[in-house]
């Protein structure tokens, strides 16, 4: 049994290892993924570089109660 077991498992890591490695010999084609990921990078980034007539909006700290 664990001989015939151990064939299976065998001849199915070979199959995955085959599939990978034509996998990596295929011709890539451009990335869907990457180009969204791109464009939300853009996006963040337009979003955190603003115009420099709106400065940044912090609080003001007066009457805080750890001021040093």
């Amino acid at each position: 049994m664990n001989s015939l077991s151990h064939l299976y498992v065998t001849a199915h890591l070979e199959e995955m290892l085959n599939l990978a490695a034509a996998e990596r010999l295929a011709p890539r084609k451009p990335s869907q993924t990457r180009a969204r990921l791109t464009a939300a990078a853009k996006s963040a980034w337009s979003l955190l570089t603003g115009p420099a007539e709106r400065p940044l909006q912090l609080p003001t700290l007066s009457n805080y109660p750890y001021r040093g």
